[in-house]
């Protein structure tokens, strides 16, 4: 797979007097597309027409499917992560003129997409151009045959922020229940939970001290209480050694009439994997969020994770793809 463009960000490995600390993660913000436009990055040669028939997304009856909003708020970018349908997160993939059909069909002129915060739509993204609307396209990769279509939007109702991040539908979700309100306690429920299992890793309170604490809770349906998510994350790089993070989402359970872990991520000194959340949206209408974080390797591939509740866990069910690029892999 074809390795993704790297940008400016707060855990770049390179010291803050060479890059300016920021909150762009990833392949998601408005300098990507910069570097799109202007470095030599590509992917190594393939046939993109190898790839069989039976694996393509077929685009037949225009089915839902999920995007996401980022870059400068000025300026986003719509991405296109995956289809929704009979209560299934699948991938797309398609070859390069599968790719141009999709960029005709999702991003003309004018076609509105559905956005969401906090599991609720905001309004309309209206696509101001697609992929290969204009005299040349978004962006380029040198050697690569089915570009991931982008398209240039407008969100009239996003959040007042200068950078976007946010999950948008072809066609509209239905609207979450009524949920209660949150309290402050509910953060403290978080923090004290990422303590618990931070201790359990290792993670003493000094250590702790010199990490970012990032704490959540929303309600997703799992039970009449919110769900909460805590994490610990390294400011620097996180190169000498083990990485210090933690990355956990607990659950209220009846029977333990207490709060317990139910999804945690942890990187290891061979595997410098992280996790941060993105959302929460039901994108399968069965009533209860998904969850939906970023992973990261360190100098390496970024990718949006979607998380369901089954069996008393959060699980992995999907992930967008890592590369701009949508050749098959080398066999």
């Amino acid at each position: 797979m074809h390795q993704l463009l790297h940008l400016p960000r707060d855990r770049d490995p390179k010291p803050s007097a060479e890059r300016p600390r920021n909150n762009i993660r990833a392949i998601f913000g408005a300098a990507v597309v910069a570097s799109i436009l202007t470095l030599a990055v590509g992917c190594n040669k393939r046939d993109a027409e190898a790839a069989g028939d039976a694996n393509r997304t077929s685009l037949a009856g225009k089915p839902r499917t999920l995007m996401f909003i980022f870059g400068d708020r000025s300026d986003p970018r719509v991405l296109p992560l995956a289809t929704l349908a009979n209560g299934e997160i699948k991938q797309i993939t398609l070859d390069s003129s599968g790719w141009r059909n999709f960029d005709h069909i999702y991003f003309p002129a004018g076609a509105t997409l559905t956005a969401y915060v906090a599991g609720k739509s905001i309004g309309n993204a209206v696509i101001r151009r697609g992929m290969w609307e204009g005299e040349s396209p978004l962006y380029k990769l040198p050697n690569c045959r089915s570009l991931r279509p982008l398209a240039a939007a407008t969100v009239a109702s996003a959040p007042a922020n200068v950078m976007l991040e946010l999950l948008a539908t072809s066609d509209p979700l239905a609207g979450p229940p009524p949920r209660p309100a949150q309290v402050p306690a509910d953060i403290d429920t978080a923090r004290a939970l990422a303590t618990r299992v931070a201790q359990h890793e290792g993670l003493t309170s000094v250590a702790r001290s010199e990490l970012d604490e990032v704490l959540s809770s929303f309600y997703t349906g799992v039970s009449t209480h919110p769900t909460v998510i805590g994490s610990y994350l390294e400011r620097g790089s996180g190169l000498n050694g083990k990485p210090r993070h933690v990355f956990v989402i607990g659950d209220y359970v009846d029977e333990a009439k207490a709060y317990v872990q139910t999804f945690a991520h942890v990187p290891q000194a061979d595997a410098r994997e992280y996790r941060r959340l993105i959302d929460h949206l039901d994108l399968t209408g069965d009533g209860v969020d998904e969850i939906v974080l970023e992973g990261w390797h360190i100098g390496g591939d970024s990718y949006l994770i979607f998380l369901q509740y089954k069996g008393g866990h959060w699980r992995e069910v999907a992930r967008s793809a890592t590369s701009w690029c949508g050749d098959p892999a080398k066999r």
